[in-house]
């Protein structure tokens, strides 16, 4: 994305906010999908037609033009003000003087961002400390980070960071083939979705690089049956009723597990994002783990069938 620049060029005394307008700022909005013209497009030194906000009985100057205001059809979403590597992206004087701008009543977006090349900070009016801090060394390996705040879909919809990133596309980006076999052991699923009478789809959460991820299993009706054989017979035969009236979802809490093999599925569009799904080949065995889990799997929607509400566990007299 930068050609060859490395962090040693911020050193060079002849490096300054032009450089990092054009060899830093410029290949970030690009690769993020905006362009000068359309419904994601970027502003230059967009001009105040007031440069102060009225503070009760006072008018407190704006003494900054950012570079760039990213538009969303037609509204501003985003300012981002490029400083020289020797300006300090948290210097309180800076971040102040971007926020005033932001909230200006010509503007009104919720988050402004500072880069000086060597970092990246982005800021959301509503809170003090940065939403994302990055060293220049982190803007590759961290990049869904970057993208999580200043892209376009989630300028949009801010409600879609909340979402765990996808499983699937990690793998995609490590380098694993579509015909690649995954073979994964004690798979708890939580979710299902009869999508239409070809396919199914589970979801299920795991942990990569220290951090949640979301995992989308997909699987042909038939081998609904090997997959619910671990449950005692009765909750099975609710479970797959379940999924074959409206809304066509029950909820397993992770009481269903797997040992599988499955292969990466192509890309697919989902209501809020794409996402990469597994696509499930063989089950090895299927067990029933009632066993409880940190956090809530049975926080669904009500009107779903839920699997952990049609059992109880007694562990001893007391409980009979």
């Amino acid at each position: 994305m930068f050609a060859n620049l490395t962090a040693a060029a911020f050193d060079d005394p002849d490096f300054k906010e032009d450089s990092v307008r054009e060899l830093v700022i410029v290949p970030i909005l690009s690769r993020l999908g905006y362009l000068p013209s359309g419904g994601a497009r970027v502003l230059r030194s967009k001009k105040l037609r007031q440069p102060f906000i009225r503070l009760g009985t006072r008018n407190h100057p704006v003494t900054i033009i950012p570079d760039y205001t990213l538009v969303l059809k037609d509204k501003p979403a985003l300012i981002l003000d490029a400083k020289g590597p020797n300006e300090g992206v948290l210097d309180p004087m800076h971040v102040q003087q971007a926020y005033s701008y932001a909230v200006h009543p010509e503007i009104r977006c919720r988050e402004f961002a500072l880069c000086n090349g060597r970092e990246l900070a982005i800021f959301s009016t509503d809170h003090a400390d940065p939403l994302l801090h990055l060293a220049f060394d982190e803007f590759e390996s961290r990049w869904e980070e970057i993208v999580k705040y200043m892209s376009p879909e989630y300028l949009a919809e801010p409600a879609r960071r909340k979402f765990a990133p996808d499983f699937g596309f990690k793998l995609h980006r490590l380098g694993f083939s579509h015909d690649s076999a995954l073979v994964m052991f004690g798979t708890r699923l939580n979710l299902f979705g009869r999508v239409n009478d070809n396919l199914i789809t589970a979801s299920a959460n795991t942990e990569f690089a220290g951090e949640p991820h979301c995992v989308s299993f997909d699987f042909s009706p038939s081998m609904l049956p090997t997959i619910v054989s671990g449950l005692p017979q009765p909750l099975a035969e609710q479970f797959c009723e379940a999924l074959g009236r409206s809304p066509f979802m029950a909820a397993a809490g992770l009481a269903i597990e797997l040992d599988l093999v499955a292969h990466l599925g192509p890309e697919t569009q989902g209501q809020s994002e794409s996402f990469m799904p597994l696509i499930i080949e063989q089950v090895r065995e299927s067990r029933f783990n009632p066993e409880a889990v940190a956090g809530d799997p049975n926080d669904v929607p009500p009107h779903v069938f839920k699997l952990r509400d049609a059992f109880v566990i007694k562990h001893g007299p007391e409980d009979a």
